[in-house]
């Protein structure tokens, strides 16, 4: 720590300072270059900051670069015995006099016994000083460090003529501790002043890494990152590590564990800093410890002073580790290392005086609602109590910031005896045992807690301990799928709005709206959605607003205005880039809702990776729907991938999924899926097997659970299956027939997702059945309304069949905006589909077939082919109706786009 620390050895010999000071590790400064670079005029060049930020040494530097270029260099050390005219003057003669021979010569005996400090003029020395410096011939360098100890304001007085009048060519160093009282607006204003304070002594990051490298250390970026945010740029904390580590090279991930090698750098800042102080200073300074960042009224609290931000004033003044947390420059924290160091002064003074400060503080941060802080307050001042009511009363809140792992954590200092009479404590038990009771058992936990609490009658006024417990039976409820119980719950909050906490209303009236949309009753969700604006704008928190506005776009999602709910989404992300951290479980929902826009709108980079992570980590109480839907989405987006046996596996586990939770919706829905890939396959016993799933299924039983939905999501499934297998036996009226049914189910408004696919299935029945004309209209129908809310996977979920109308639509349709539609459509095809198409061609291309399509590829004409293989124009066209008949196309376009798709025309 010398190195840093330590003076050179004789300061009357500008020669030996730098063989004294600058050591081989020393770092040149670009950002103090900088600073004195840009006050070329500069005759004070002030360094300015705490003890241990290196402004000897980089006033040595100075020095040295003055002396090379043949300046003279006169070096002050100051200490208390500086601060008299006498003792001032007689260092300073004996530092010019080095400097230059008979620079310090020509003053009064100041060492005379008959001179006293009344009858010294310390202005006139100063002008005798200036006298001898008009004289010199070359530049000149006076340093005066550690210029703290200067406050006689003879002194300042004669230093500031010093400065006004100088000549060209001398320039003063200072190096302070603290904040000079000279006249340093005059100087700043007249281009005299360069300033050099902490901001600038900080080491970088670049800087911290190239000293711990020239140390021997070369650590890798985590270790590396834990150091300088621990050390914060400050020279003699990066010193001290440094010295740790040669002892400790192996235990790097151990770093925060040296307590007992901080015995140099505390009494560095015993010595060097708190010493000093004045007493009741040095009690100021310990009672803001505890806290990790105050304000003057914070002060006022903890200090018993009268005037708390005058106080920060002057420690700002004194320099004493002060770090601003704002602009305004009204809070501050501590430096780390020295907060740390009056942490473990207090503790070992008085124990009892540490809790009660912290007791105290806990206090304020409560009454100006700042409830983190004051939680993490009351658990240092070890008052159990104060901590459970804390927690209590602003766990709801914590927890719509995103910070129930806080509200976690500090629970579990609280013994059971005092969190038993607390209810948000009891329900966050609860609440952390959802898992291992089980969803039933959760039930009838809370049932038996709510009946404890007065909850017999469904009418009754609820408290807010009543309307917590039934917050999670909701939640729970939504897990189950049992969206009436959802429905039921928020209506009891809709009866009684306002009388109860915002959180614990808005986050079931959230809930409700969730299962209305679900259901399909989307007027009442959103009404609901409404009644949760209105009473969320009572909350500070984001995490029930982020969650109100994704069942906003779930309910988009669900009436198929997929673009709508792209817009919307764009507004939510935006919102929760700064509201959550981007690794934060409160995102996860959020997440799998954009994964399910990105699949309809066919953006399908990147989305079965997200969706693997999101579901990987969703917990038991998360809305089934979001996570079925994702499962099932996932399931989708591994079969166009020709990830068959993932796709298989996934689809098992959602039927699992759905089958524990009695979500028979999502069951049906994922045996509907498995009976549509069988029927994709190219098996001869496709038909059967198919068939004999969709007879393992009791749909009516399963339907008798969702009477109370608009449209029977169990019936839609059988009858949807129903149709794709009459078409795969090519029983197409009867498809059509099931696709009439299908219709009536439909409403206005709703399921436009749904609505497409019915007209998508009849378009291709009547295909086959030769209504051409009434095929064709159907799909162009479906199209301009796919394209209009920018919908693509529906078309590929609905296989070959599909494709193959798209195909001879392209070269008919005459709409641009459309044709370029279904390119894109097209485009988005499977790759394994082209591995099909390759099985279904018969009779392979002769060279000389396959030279005709490559250069029809090319744009030639018939003719042009002709010319270039010599062939006659009759013979050119004979090759190509073979190859349309192998290919199964009807005309030149479509063969060349399938002669692509099989990898005819090379790259």
């Amino acid at each position: 720590m010398n190195e840093v620390l330590d003076q050179p050895a004789d300061y009357n010999l500008p020669s030996e300072i730098v063989s004294a000071a600058v050591s081989e590790r020393y770092i040149a400064r670009p950002t103090i270059q900088s600073a004195l670079t840009a006050q070329p005029l500069a005759r004070l060049i002030l360094l300015s900051a705490p003890a241990g930020f290196g402004k000897t040494r980089e006033l040595v530097s100075l020095a040295t670069i003055s002396a090379d270029r043949d300046s003279s260099v006169a070096w002050l050390k100051l200490t208390a015995e500086s601060n008299t005219s006498i003792g001032f003057f007689q260092q300073l003669s004996d530092a010019l006099s080095a400097a230059y021979v008979g620079l310090g010569d020509a003053y009064p005996a100041l060492s005379s016994s008959e001179v006293s400090e009344a009858n010294v003029d310390a202005v006139s020395l100063m002008e005798s000083v200036l006298g001898n410096i008009l004289k010199l011939q070359r530049p000149l360098l006076l340093v005066l460090d550690d210029f703290q100890f200067i406050t006689s304001p003879d002194l300042l007085s004669a230093i500031n003529r010093l400065i006004n009048y100088a000549p060209d060519g001398f320039s003063l160093a200072i190096g302070t501790r603290v904040r000079p009282k000279l006249s340093m607006a005059t100087w700043r204003a007249k281009g005299y002043l360069a300033e050099i304070g902490e901001r600038e002594l900080r080491l970088s990051e670049d800087e911290t890494r190239l000293y711990l490298q020239r140390s021997g250390h070369n650590l890798d970026a985590i270790a590396f990152r834990k150091i300088y945010s621990y050390t914060e740029g400050w020279i003699t904390g990066v010193l001290q590590v440094s010295e740790w580590l040669k002892l400790n090279s192996q235990r790097v991930e151990a770093l925060f564990d040296f307590q007992s090698d901080k015995a140099s750098i505390g009494t560095y800042l015993s010595n060097a800093v708190f010493d000093a102080l004045p007493a009741e200073q040095q009690d100021a300074l310990l009672n803001l410890s505890v806290v990790q960042r105050f304000n003057g009224s914070l002060v006022t609290t903890l200090t018993s002073c009268d005037d708390g931000q005058q106080l920060l004033e002057n420690f700002e003044n004194l320099q004493l580790f002060l770090i601003p947390l704002d602009r305004d420059r009204q809070w501050f924290r501590f430096h780390r290392f020295f907060a740390e160091f009056l942490r473990a002064r207090l503790r070992q003074q008085d124990a009892e005086r540490f809790k009660q400060i912290h007791f105290n503080a806990s206090l304020w941060f409560t009454n100006n609602h700042m409830q983190t802080f004051a939680i993490e307050h009351a658990y240092h001042a070890q008052d159990l109590e104060l901590l459970a009511a804390l927690i209590d009363g602003c766990g709801l809140s914590l927890i719509n910031r995103g910070q129930i792992s806080l509200v976690h954590k500090w629970r579990q200092h609280v013994p059971d005896e005092i969190a038993v009479k607390y209810p948000v404590l009891v329900l966050g038990d609860l609440w952390a045992r959802v898992v291992d009771l089980g969803l039933d058992e959760a039930n009838r936990a809370l049932d038996e807690l709510l009946l404890r609490w007065g909850d017999g009658d469904a009418k009754a006024q609820l408290t807010d301990s009543m309307l917590a417990a039934l917050a999670i039976k909701s939640l729970i409820a939504l897990q189950k799928d049992d969206l009436r119980s959802c429905v039921k719950l928020a209506r009891r909050v809709e009866f009684q709005m306002g009388t109860r906490t915002a959180f614990l209303e808005v986050a079931m009236l959230v809930i409700g709206a969730f299962a209305n949309v679900m259901m399909g009753w989307h007027e009442a969700a959103r009404k609901l959605l409404t009644l949760a604006n209105q009473r969320n704008h009572f909350l500070a928190g984001n995490y029930l607003q982020m969650h109100l506005i994704n069942v906003e776009v779930m309910l988009l999602i669900e009436q198929g205005k997929i673009k709508q709910a792209e817009l919307l989404f764009e507004r939510l992300r935006e919102r929760t880039i700064s509201w959550f951290n981007e690794k934060s479980k409160a995102l996860i929902l959020p997440k799998i809702t954009q994964c399910l826009i990105a699949y309809q709108q066919g953006r399908f980079e990147g989305v079965a990776e997200t969706l693997k992570r999101m579901l990987s980590v969703v917990d038991v109480i998360s809305p089934v729907d979001i996570c079925a839907q994702g499962t099932l989405c996932l399931a989708h987006l591994q079969h166009m991938q020709g990830n068959t046996k993932e796709a298989n596996s996934t689809s098992v586990y959602m039927q699992n999924l759905a089958a524990r939770n009695k979500a028979w919706r999502f069951y049906a829905q994922a045996v509907g899926d498995e009976i549509l890939r069988i029927l994709q396959d190219v098996g001869d016993d496709r038909v059967k097997r198919a068939e004999q799933r969709l007879k393992s299924i009791n749909w009516d039983e399963l339907a008798t659970n969702y009477t109370h939905m608009r449209l029977n999501p169990v019936l839609w499934v059988q009858g949807l299956s129903r149709t794709r297998l009459q078409q795969t036996r090519g029983h197409f009226s009867e498809a059509l027939h099931e696709i009439t049914q299908l219709r009536g189910m439909l409403l206005d408004d709703w399921e436009g997702l749904e609505r497409i696919r019915l007209d998508l299935l009849a378009a291709l029945s009547y295909q086959q059945l030769g209504y051409q004309e009434r095929s064709q209209s159907l799909l162009v129908q479906c199209l301009i309304a796919a394209e209009r809310e920018d919908i693509r996977s529906l078309f590929l979920e609905e296989g070959e069949a599909v494709r193959s109308m798209l195909h001879q639509l392209e070269t008919a349709e005459r709409q641009p905006a459309l044709q370029v539609f279904i390119r894109g459509l097209l485009a988005l095809w499977p790759r394994q589909s082209a591995e099909r198409l390759l099985e279904t061609v018969e009779e392979e291309l002769t060279e000389r077939e396959q030279e005709v399509i490559k250069l029809a590829a090319q744009g030639m004409s018939n003719d042009e082919i002709g010319r270039q293989l010599t062939l006659a124009l009759g013979t050119v066209k004979w090759h190509l109706h073979n190859i349309y008949e192998k290919l199964k196309v009807r005309n030149r376009t479509q063969a060349i786009r399938r002669a692509r798709e099989l990898g005819m025309l090379g790259s």
